[in-house]
């Protein structure tokens, strides 16, 4: 193993998802079998909900399959703005005053809508925990991840996920709606190991509120999975955010 990853503060990648419903977007990043597939919910359940649950639960679904785990396991929801839609549309029939309000709205608009109906379709009584950093998201949902794994669980799952933003929220963005998944534990041989995320000393450029309309956070998972694809054996550093003093993590590829 490479000297620059210490072994005792590593954890393993046991498997990955990706969920990009625009095939395109998803053709021009290189990345296939991307669809969206959220059969896990129930046909009633999986039309009530957002867009932003379904991709989250698709790749979720995913990296559990990859990893050949079960999905009873703790998970970490990370998302910049969660169900911006659907408060939107809440917002919008309270300006209406269209009384009384949707109940199906109104729990649907909570930043851990994804995470409960993750938990409700895999009867998983395992802690589930939601998170919001903007463009420090991944970086600090792999950072929460890590810990967790060094102290009280032997897995994890992690879902980084972001669907477009409304419009009158924030104008002409191009927010691609996507999300990542990852299976994580403890100790593993013959694994992906990831050091603990932290921060590099050397500044870097501050993103501009242009960098925010045209990239969603969700979308600095990117680097990181790419990585993992890669079949070489190495060492990679890995920038997950931007910033002044942006966040990166060390990769180990057996």
């Amino acid at each position: 193993m490479n000297d620059t990853i210490v072994p005792s503060s590593t954890v393993a990648i046991l498997g990955r998802g990706v969920c990009i419903p625009d095939e395109e977007v998803a053709a021009e990043l290189g990345l296939a079998d991307t669809g969206l597939d959220a059969s896990l919910l129930p046909p009633m359940v999986r039309r009530r909900t957002s867009l932003a649950t379904r991709v989250a639960i698709t790749a979720a679904e995913r990296a559990c399959a990859a990893a050949e785990i079960s999905r009873k396991l703790p998970a970490i929801f990370v998302s910049s703005a969660g169900e911006s839609q659907v408060t939107d549309s809440l917002c919008r029939s309270i300006a209406r005053h269209e009384f009384p309000l949707s109940p199906t709205l109104f729990h649907n608009s909570v930043h851990n809508t994804a995470a409960g109906y993750w938990s409700m379709a895999t009867d998983s009584m395992a802690s589930m925990q939601a998170m919001a950093a903007l463009e420090d998201g991944f970086a600090l949902g792999l950072l929460e991840a890590w810990c967790q794994l060094k102290t009280i669980v032997d897995r994890v799952l992690l879902v980084v996920f972001d669907e477009a933003m409304p419009a009158q929220l924030l104008p002409d963005n191009s927010w691609t709606t996507c999300a990542f998944a990852l299976a994580l534990n403890r100790n593993e041989r013959n694994r992906p190991l990831m050091g603990r995320p932290y921060r590099q000393s050397a500044p870097a450029a501050v993103p501009s509120v242009e960098d925010f309309r045209t990239r969603n956070p969700a979308m600095l998972a990117l680097p990181l999975f790419r990585a993992l694809r890669k079949s070489d054996a190495g060492h990679w550093r890995i920038t997950l955010s931007s910033g002044t003093r942006p966040w990166v993590v060390d990769l180990e590829l057996p």
